[in-house]
């Protein structure tokens, strides 16, 4: 019932904001069968100026998928768990004032993305502890408890998590670990959650930033999360490098990699850094995000 009522309402706003200002528009809505990325390629001969993604990260990644190429601009209503593509680009996390956004006057901004293999993705890639988490978290336990799914396999992982043996390409020189995570972020709130004395990512800077966490005891998994809370510099225990063109990742086993969210496959993991390659519609104004 949560889902028609959510559905009733964001219907409701964009017959409201939209007919004020006479754009004509049409609602697909997607069943999880449905790939987006094909839809949006297949339809966006037929003359659409412009398409809206409403939904969570996931949803919103696989229309940008669908869009690389195109001169076509993204508009975005976040209706998901994270919504962290929404808030890397301070569009405003209710529908109502989402829709508000595209119905006025937005402006266009140019945003990177990274591809592995003939994808394209928005937020990051990982392997290690958080492509675990995101392997083992259910559908069901994110639609019921929303981000605390994720905090609590969070914490059950990194009790049991134990360093591999990983090879981080940057740019084609070599960087040998052994680490828990390695995560190759294109988001700036990712690497602010992780690392907060870390270098600034944005989401528009024509690069990507790799960051390795290495963790080898009970003492450094502890002294790693104070200095998280307490805001504390982590030189020895996380490392950063910066990615202009590309990256990738090996490890003497296979390991699971996730990108934005959804389990990819298996290590090895190349990456390719696609700077300015999307166009998204946001506020002149952006929002306070904490």
């Amino acid at each position: 019932m949560a889902g028609d009522k959510e559905r009733q309402l964001l219907s409701a706003a964009l017959t409201r904001h939209f007919a004020s200002v006479s754009i004509e528009y049409e609602i697909y809505e997607t069943r999880q069968e449905d790939r987006p990325a094909e839809i949006v390629r297949r339809r966006l001969c037929e003359g659409f100026d412009l398409v809206v993604a409403a939904g969570g990260d996931g949803t919103v990644s696989a229309v940008c998928d669908g869009l690389v190429g195109s001169l076509i601009p993204l508009g975005i209503i976040p209706t998901g768990t994270g919504n962290l593509i929404a808030r890397e680009l301070d569009i405003p996390g209710a529908a109502e004032a989402a829709v508000a956004l595209l119905a006025g006057a937005p402006r266009p901004r140019k945003i990177d993305a990274m591809r592995i293999d003939k994808r394209t993705y928005v937020l990051n890639a990982s392997v290690g502890i958080s492509a675990s988490i995101i392997g083992e978290t259910s559908r069901t336990s994110k639609s019921r408890f929303g981000r605390i799914a994720y905090v609590g396999m969070a914490l059950l992982k990194m009790l049991s998590s134990r360093p591999r043996y990983l090879v981080v390409e940057v740019d084609g020189k070599a960087h040998p670990y052994r680490a828990v995570e390695v995560s190759i972020m294109n988001c700036g709130l990712l690497g602010k959650m992780f690392y907060p004395k870390g270098p600034d990512i944005r989401i528009d800077d024509g690069h990507l930033g790799v960051w390795i966490l290495s963790l080898q005891s009970v003492g450094d998994y502890i002294r790693y999360l104070l200095g998280v809370v307490a805001g504390w510099p982590l030189q020895r225990e996380a490392h950063f490098i910066r990615a202009e063109k590309t990256v990738s990742i090996r490890s003497n086993i296979p390991l699971p990699v996730q990108a934005d969210g959804d389990i990819i496959g298996m290590t090895p993991v190349a990456v390719e850094v696609l700077p300015g390659m999307l166009t998204v519609l946001v506020s002149e104004k952006p929002e306070n995000v904490l």
